[in-house]
């Protein structure tokens, strides 16, 4: 026994006079829907009745598929797909095993103007060039003739955007200039020095970075500059074709949140760090010093 939400006591599982009435229900063509039983409680009652189970279950069973049928019966008795064309056996082709009828003239024109990329699709894309990696792998994902990884997006709609902002188009253009070498020495190489190479690659983008910052800034405070740049071609929202134009950017960006927190536009600075560019001495070597320090006795 338990008791419902409103306090009236009922019996757990399903009565003998429900039962009744479902069987009753099965022979009209209905399913357990209209009833609100649930599928676990009819099958614990039908092991508990094998009798009323040899009946009840092949009248389910029967239903459920006429019930199945119904819910496609407005899409199969559709004339038109949603543009209008006819769907008459000339232009329509079966997906999915035969399940799904597909409009063909629908089909050649989404192939011909296939939707744009989203602006998150666009990041990724950046940051999968940025990172050195394939037209192949980032459509299909497919490297050297093998699935390794899911496709980002169609190749159609990056030829689309390509297409239509043919400053984007360079930057592909210029990036995927020497991936035939890239793709010898995959073919060549054995792994592990392909990730030296790779590591290689990385650092010496690093201190490419690090020397377009200004040179007048502290080396921590380049060195966090150099920092974001490198996670903003990682994140795919800034393409190596604007490095050199955007540096500018960064600079003024990491002011801005060292004067948020009120300690300057160089941010707190290590007493660890070099206290000039072209120096050895550090911030702590003038911290401990006093005046008379400097004055000759």
């Amino acid at each position: 026994m338990w008791h419902s939400p409103k306090g009236v006591i009922q019996r757990k599982g399903l009565t003998d006079e429900k039962a009744a009435r479902l069987l009753e229900g099965f022979r009209a063509g209905s399913t357990l829907k209209p009833f609100a039983v649930k599928s676990t409680r009819f099958k614990a009652y039908c092991d508990a009745h094998p009798g009323y189970a040899l009946v009840a279950l092949p009248l389910l069973e029967t239903n459920n598929k006429a019930a199945n049928w119904r819910k496609g019966e407005a899409k199969r008795n559709r004339t038109h797909c949603k543009r209008g064309h006819p769907l008459n056996d000339a232009t329509v082709y079966l997906d999915r095993g035969g399940s799904h009828r597909k409009c063909m003239l629908c089909t050649a024109i989404n192939e011909k103007n296939p939707p744009l990329p989203t602006a998150d699709q666009v990041s990724r894309v950046t940051a999968a060039l940025n990172a050195g990696k394939t037209i192949g792998e980032i459509c299909w994902g497919i490297v050297d003739g093998k699935k390794v990884a899911h496709p980002i997006l169609i190749h159609r709609k990056l030829k689309r955007y390509r297409d239509e902002n043919p400053d984007y188009d360079r930057f592909v253009s210029s990036v995927i200039s020497g991936s035939g070498s890239r793709a010898r020495q995959r073919r060549l190489l054995q792994p592990q020095k392909l990730q030296v190479i790779a590591a290689r690659s990385q650092h010496n983008d690093y201190h490419s970075i690090v020397a377009m910052v200004p040179s007048y800034l502290p080396p921590d405070v380049r060195d966090d500059v150099a920092q974001s740049i490198m996670l903003a071609l990682l994140e795919g929202t800034l393409r190596r074709d604007q490095l050199k134009a955007r540096v500018g950017e960064f600079v003024r960006l990491h002011h801005r949140e060292a004067n948020k927190v009120g300690v300057g536009k160089f941010g707190l600075r290590s007493l660890d760090a070099p206290a000039f560019t072209d120096g050895s001495k550090t911030l702590a070597d003038f911290e401990t010093r006093s005046i008379w320090d400097e004055v000759p006795m």
